[in-house]
């Protein structure tokens, strides 16, 4: 009896395949057929689910939970709405991969979950929030949801603590696997192995239980146990059909056979997780198996084949992670934040009515302390409306703050990348015109016989197009680094010359600001310590702090200028210096400075110092999260009237 009841909670809270279309759900099909009460035919649909689910719910009818989905809403109850759009958001849109559409049914789920006080509930919608964010690449924010649902974990005596209790720990041990961090992995490996222990079911948490080990070993160095339980996952892998499983085991185990120069079983796995995504039609498992794929192949110099995945790489991350997209995810966040705020002050304000209520019943009869109580109530009435109207308001202009920050900030990027590009644009012009007047002039010589006059010729020909392939390459490398600044950030960091990234955004910075305004002119200097060499750090995203960085030191020094301030030269230098573990990059600039009455203001969202429609306030903003991210820190030291300087420390 024990036993049954233990696989029972297996199935009703994850589900796993070996149960999966068994006489069971056969039986309760046959039932539904024959029944019309409409709180029953909800849970036999609710166990008609929950029975051919494996691990997440790949194998669910989507029939079954919109016909739960209407009754629940037909019923108008809140709890059974929540179960309904967790099981939408899991079993039908994440297995397709559309993570948006995914997080919007979690989101839905949440408010009547908390409503209704569920905490398995609760915690299991945020652990299946994590795992979408672990998909989308957005580790923080997978730790963020993680941690929400082990603070709503049920009491240890609810019947589905420990299976609860797995899924958190499993959501760490990712995440720790990702940050690279083999202790921290480990503790949570362990934790999780002896949480499996206490019920010992079900060949799905087996399966989790040996990548978890596996990845564990892997990123510590210990390749021998690490493909031992590599090899051991492998065999149950026919017996599991959630697609996100596959792609934590297939990331780990590519991963670990390219550390270890197994090129070849590489490719072979990459195409069988490129299998899984085709199969499946999940684009986070095709995104996966392009990306390693295209990097095989690059690495085996098949140029064909990596051009092919690169370019499917490319249109799936377009698909995934196109803007529309990100707008959709920051508004999902934003209207949770927005509903967070509103239950406090709801909260709020059912403590201060009651408060009220107790002072008037025991003061009832003193009129002038009602008066000052009634006065009171009706000032924080019109202060909610006040508070409600600004929530309204920034929820309406965020979007357009954060868009008009970014299109500002690609528009100098790009105008800048156009001059530098024209430079050896030019020179392959020049060097080829040279080159056909030259040809011309060889055909004369050869028509004439002098030989050495042909050679000296066929010398400077050669030359010329040695040129032509150096300024080729240079215009060449100006547009790969375009493409990768517009291209969404990775979230991975990789070795990277701080020095080279520098210098290419303070002339990218300054040429787009030429392009837009043809009377701007600076000088600009930079002090760079070549004894740093290459730091881990996201490219992309650190490239986005030094290009707002630089664009606010040459709008400081522009509108000194405007000030017709005498003999006054406006001057830019960046500079970076090697201080123990760390990185230190400054920005200078001779401007205006920061008044010190705003300078402890300068990193809140929407506050800037620039007239209206010169700027969101959100560029120092999402720079200093940028930074914060990095684990590092940045500080602005500023004398009014005589310039700033920004200082940004990364750790190496």
């Amino acid at each position: 009896m024990i036993k049954r009841i233990s696989v029972l909670i297996i199935v009703i809270h994850f589900g796993i395949t070996g149960l999966c279309q068994t006489k069971y759900t056969d039986s309760l099909k046959a039932v539904l057929t024959h029944t019309k009460n409409a709180t029953e035919r909800f849970n036999l649909l609710n166990n008609i689910v929950l029975d051919l689910t494996s691990f997440r719910g790949d194998n669910v009818d989507s029939s079954a939970t919109m016909e739960m989905l209407q009754i629940a809403q037909e019923l108008n109850n809140d709890s059974l709405k929540a179960i309904s759009y967790n099981w939408l958001g899991s079993f039908f849109y994440l297995k397709k991969g559309d993570n948006t559409s995914a997080l919007e049914y979690y989101f839905k789920a949440l408010p009547l979950a908390e409503k209704t006080k569920e905490k398995r509930r609760i915690s299991s919608l945020y652990f299946d929030m994590a795992l979408v964010y672990f998909d989308m690449l957005d580790n923080e924010m997978a730790l963020k949801m993680t941690r929400k649902g082990g603070e709503n974990l049920p009491d240890k005596s609810h019947p589905l603590y420990d299976f609860m209790l797995l899924q958190y720990e499993a959501n760490m041990v990712q995440y720790f696997l990702l940050a690279k961090n083999a202790d921290s992995a480990f503790k949570y490996a362990r934790e999780s192995h002896e949480t499996l222990g206490r019920f010992n079911e079900g060949i799905a948490y087996v399966y989790l239980d040996h990548i978890n080990l596996a990845s564990s070993y892997a990123i510590s160095g210990n390749a021998q146990k690490a493909e031992e339980y590599f090899t051991a996952a492998m065999p149950l892998q026919d017996s599991i059909e959630n697609a996100s499983t596959h792609l934590y085991f297939y990331n780990n185990y590519i991963h670990f056979l390219l550390a270890n120069g197994r090129t070849s079983d590489a490719v072979i796995q990459s195409r069988r997780l490129m299998a899984l995504g085709l199969q499946h039609e999940n684009n986070n498992l095709k995104l996966a198996g392009a990306g390693f794929l295209r990097q095989l192949y690059d690495t085996l110099n098949q140029k064909d084949s990596a051009y092919y995945y690169s370019m499917m790489e490319a249109e799936i991350n377009s698909q995934i992670f196109s803007q529309a997209n990100k707008n959709k995810v920051q508004s999902l966040i934003f209207n949770e934040q927005l509903r967070s705020v509103e239950e406090k002050n709801k909260e709020v304000a059912y403590r201060n009515k009651l408060k009220q209520y107790g002072l008037l019943a025991g003061l009832g009869m003193v009129l002038f302390i009602s008066f000052i109580l009634f006065r009171n109530n009706r000032q924080k009435q019109k202060t909610n409306k006040v508070l409600e109207k600004t929530l309204s308001d920034l929820k309406s202009t965020q979007t357009q703050l954060i868009q008009s920050e970014k299109m500002a900030s690609l528009g100098e990027l790009t105008a800048g990348i156009a001059h530098e590009i024209q430079n050896p644009l030019n020179f392959v012009n020049n060097f080829s015109e040279v080159n056909q007047e030259l040809i011309s002039e060889m055909i004369e010589e050869v028509e004439k016989g002098n030989t050495a006059e042909v050679k000296a010729i066929a010398k400077d020909i050669k030359e010329n197009e040695e040129k032509i392939n150096h300024h080729g390459k240079r215009a060449d490398a100006i547009v790969k680094g375009m493409l990768q600044h517009s291209r969404s950030s990775s979230g991975v960091k990789e070795p990277t010359d701080i020095n080279a990234l520098c210098d290419e955004y303070l002339r990218l910075s300054y040429h787009g600001l030429r392009a837009k305004d043809k009377s701007f002119n600076a000088k600009f200097e930079t002090d760079f310590d070549n004894s740093i060499g290459n730091i881990n750090i996201i490219s992309q995203d650190i490239g986005r702090v030094l290009l707002n960085l630089i664009n606010n030191a040459f709008y400081a020094v522009t509108e000194k200028k405007k000030s017709c301030v005498e003999e006054y030269n406006p001057s830019v230098s960046v500079a970076t210096k090697k201080i123990n573990d760390k990185v230190e990059i400054s920005v200078k600039d001779n401007g205006n400075g920061i008044p010190e009455s705003v300078k402890e203001k300068i990193f809140q969202p929407f506050f800037t110092t620039k007239p209206t429609g010169q700027g969101t306030g959100l560029g120092l903003s999402l720079s200093y999260d940028i930074v914060k991210a990095h684990g590092g820190e940045i500080k602005v030291e500023t004398k009014e009237g005589e310039g700033t300087a920004f200082t940004i420390q990364l750790i190496m």
